[in-house]
């Protein structure tokens, strides 16, 4: 995918790493970044890219979904978590990411898109009052739909169903059904991620929102991926 056009204005304002550390404070859109890498331990490549992916897409998920969350943000370059990334919305909003992920896998750079999805969403009760399934899910939606360059890591929504698929599998097999759900039902998504954040979401919500209970959407879906369909 092209690269926007208003990424080389944004590099140039980023300083040159010292040589025991780095820590970058950029402002843009009236949102302030903090990137901290206390042991250099991706390069100025990969920081601009990180940099680059959170910006463009954290802005476009931000407007769509929460216009209020956070202005804020860290993103922590940590070689001692031993996860792919993870975000903290308590007190500052933080990203962590582990650079040996990105060492290994430097096309996966739009993992920072499905993170800061994390930020936008902000749930009370995560894996409570907001199932996991659920929140995972539409990080990854979030991901497929804002993400920069998915492709270069081979990231994708999948186009068929494995007999241990369920709706609430999570990550990108709920993904993929949240996005051919919102086709069916436009806003869906928006609307549960509301209720999600209003701690207003029960079990009943999606029937709510749908008219069906959610594994007569999932059978739905099944049988329209089962036909080769993509959409309804």
């Amino acid at each position: 995918m092209t690269r926007p056009a208003r990424l080389l204005p944004l590099l140039c304002l980023l300083p040159l790493a010292t040589a025991a550390a780095t820590e970058t404070t950029i402002e843009r859109d009236g949102v302030t970044l903090v990137y901290r890498d206390a042991t250099d331990a991706l390069d100025a490549g990969m920081r601009e890219r990180i940099v680059e992916t959170f910006f463009s897409t954290y802005a476009r998920q931000r407007a769509d979904f929460n216009p209020a969350a956070a202005n804020a943000v860290d993103i922590i370059i940590d070689p001692d978590y031993d996860g792919v990334a993870f975000v903290d919305n308590k007190g500052q909003a933080t990203m962590t990411i582990n650079p040996a992920w990105l060492v290994e896998r430097p096309g996966d750079v739009d993992l920072v898109t499905h993170e800061a999805m994390h930020i936008v969403q902000s749930y009370p009760g995560y894996g409570d009052g907001a199932p996991v399934w659920l929140t995972e899910g539409i990080a990854d939606y979030a991901r497929d739909r804002y993400g920069l360059d998915n492709a270069a890591s081979g990231w994708a929504l999948p186009e068929a169903i494995a007999d241990d698929h369920r709706y609430d599998t999570g990550y990108r097999v709920s993904g993929a059904f949240l996005k051919w759900a919102d086709t069916a039902h436009p806003g869906l998504v928006r609307k549960l991620d509301a209720a999600l954040r209003a701690g207003a979401y029960t079990p009943d919500t999606w029937a709510a929102l749908t008219g069906e209970t959610v594994e007569a959407t999932w059978a739905r879906y099944a049988q329209a991926r089962a036909g080769g369909q993509k959409g309804e």
